[in-house]
């Protein structure tokens, strides 16, 4: 009786149909009373005009012509789609042929395992500039790692999610998105200061620390809540010579650092032959590497997968698991044979994604949410607070940072500056508060893809139910932290870039 109890929940599936016919309904109430936001713009000059946005009802015409007619186009551009099937062909054959496990069995000799932990949250943050490689890449990896290192698989993959999720928006390092909303930045500042300068580094401390104290926490409670016992993936060991697999181990290594050589060596600018993966019609070199139409940035996940394939194939003729071309095909397709449910997830999910979308009612509520800023009269601490929740809020109807930085942008930097807070640490603040909604908003189109690998890898307790009580415990403890190291940078008056200070 337990066991069916245990067994009992929302399969995903039908949460994401629900979900879509809750928008449908909504929006045709929404649109029924006229709600709507106010969408400011700020140009150059620091001018401010507006935008009406109102809520679109899926119950019109035009609205049943985009749900019958748009449906499968919407299945197909969903940018995680392509990208899962290219990381699973190649992560599924450095699990099948067993690379992975012995690399990670190696490892886990010498790295204990919170700090391997920590080493590898940090790792899913920094590789955070390329969504579809962390999340497609990194979750399989960790599936292996969590195996040798003795916890739950499903935690390993929570973990990576909640890593790539919440630190999306900052890292070690300055990416093209330090530079991405600088223009933003700058034009909502005069609206203030027409003098203040706005830099491209100004809260890199702040972020920095950021990074490293969210990889801590998440492998602290990683640590705390996983299992002893590991939820194995298959039972099916495979038993090969121990000195096939130094050889096959050694030969796959070489593969990997010829590869990593030679993507190195394509990312530096001006020597022979060099920077084959730049995108050398930008200016400056984080733009070249990590722009928007980089070579890099759009074809690391293929080079990854297929660095692993390569090796996978190596290892597996080495330790004569690869005997003909059959046994290559049979390598390939092992990750694939079981997506059906993961692909069945995938569609619904971008099916409702498209008309919650269409429907504006993310928008709206995120405009709605700006005006409260806008119009509040808190100061100081208070503001801090209260701006950090609004940013948190509306991060749950829309993900894209894009699109929340251009609605919260000019509300911010005027508040902040008229506190005699910096712009810099508004900035800081919001990318913080911005990455958080990541971790439980369907909206977030990787949510589906960690939930679709829930599936693959969990099949005896699977539902959103037990996806989300995996990820409360993260997302409380980030927030707490978050929201922590804000205050007390603020309260410290510590420098949060070069030069730049929390106080004008």
């Amino acid at each position: 009786m337990d066991e069916v109890k245990k067994k009992r929940g929302l399969h995903p599936v039908w949460f994401f149909i629900l979900l879509s016919v809750i928008v449908i309904f909504l929006s045709f109430i929404f649109s029924l009373i006229n709600l709507q936001g106010v969408e400011y713009h700020v140009n150059q000059s620091g001018t401010i005009s507006t935008t009406i946005i109102t809520v679109k009802s899926l119950l019109t015409l035009s609205g049943l012509k985009f749900i019958l007619g748009e449906t499968i186009n919407n299945f197909l551009k969903f940018v995680p789609l392509g990208t899962v099937i290219v990381g699973l062909i190649g992560m599924g054959s450095l699990i099948k042929t067993g690379l992975l496990k012995e690399v990670f069995s190696k490892i886990s000799k010498y790295v204990p395992r919170v700090v391997m932990f920590f080493i590898f949250s940090l790792l899913c943050i920094v590789m955070g500039f390329s969504q579809d490689l962390a999340f497609v890449i990194m979750i399989p990896i960790a599936v292996a790692m969590f195996t040798e290192y003795k916890r739950s698989q499903v935690i390993g993959m929570t973990m990576t999610f909640v890593s790539v999720a919440a630190g999306a928006n900052i890292n070690l390092f300055i990416t093209s998105l330090d530079y991405s909303i600088v223009e933003l930045a700058r034009n909502s500042v005069k609206t203030i200061n027409n003098d203040y300068s706005y830099g491209y580094s100004g809260d890199l401390f702040l972020i920095v620390i950021s990074s490293l104290l969210l990889a801590l926490l998440i492998a602290i409670i990683t640590e705390f809540i996983s299992r002893k016992k590991p939820v194995r993936i298959s039972d099916d060991e495979l038993v090969i010579d121990e000195k096939l697999k130094k050889k096959g181990l050694r030969a796959a290594l070489i593969v990997v650092a010829v590869v990593a050589v030679l993507s190195t060596y394509a990312i530096i600018p001006r020597l022979p032959l060099s920077g084959a993966l730049l995108d050398n019609k930008q200016e400056l070199y984080v733009n070249k590497l990590f722009g928007a139409n980089s070579p890099f940035v759009n074809g690391i996940l293929f080079i990854i997968s297929f660095t692993g394939l390569i090796a996978s194939i190596v290892y597996g003729y080495i330790t004569k698991q690869i005997k003909n071309d059959k046994d290559v095909i049979k390598i390939l397709t092992s990750n694939l044979n079981n997506i059906g449910e993961l692909l069945l997830i995938i569609f619904f999910a971008s099916a409702w994604i498209a008309i919650f979308k269409y429907s504006n009612i993310g928008e709206v509520f995120v405009a709605i949410l700006f005006s409260i800023v806008r119009d509040a009269n808190f100061s100081f601490i208070l503001l801090i607070i209260f701006s950090f929740i609004a940013v948190v809020l509306s991060g749950i109807f829309v993900s894209s940072f894009a699109d929340k930085w251009g609605m919260f942008a000019p509300a911010l930097m005027s508040q902040f500056m008229k506190s005699n807070i910096t712009p810099e640490f508004a900035g800081a603040l919001f990318r913080l508060a911005s990455g958080v909604s990541n971790i439980i908003t369907p909206v977030f189109p990787y949510f589906s893809i960690y939930v679709g690998y829930m599936g693959l890898y969990n099949k005896n307790d699977f539902s959103i139910k037990k996806c989300y009580g995996l990820l409360v415990p993260y997302l409380i403890g980030i927030i707490v932290l978050f929201l922590f190291i804000i205050i007390a940078w603020y309260v410290l008056g510590a420098p949060i870039g070069p030069k730049i200070n929390p106080t004008i």
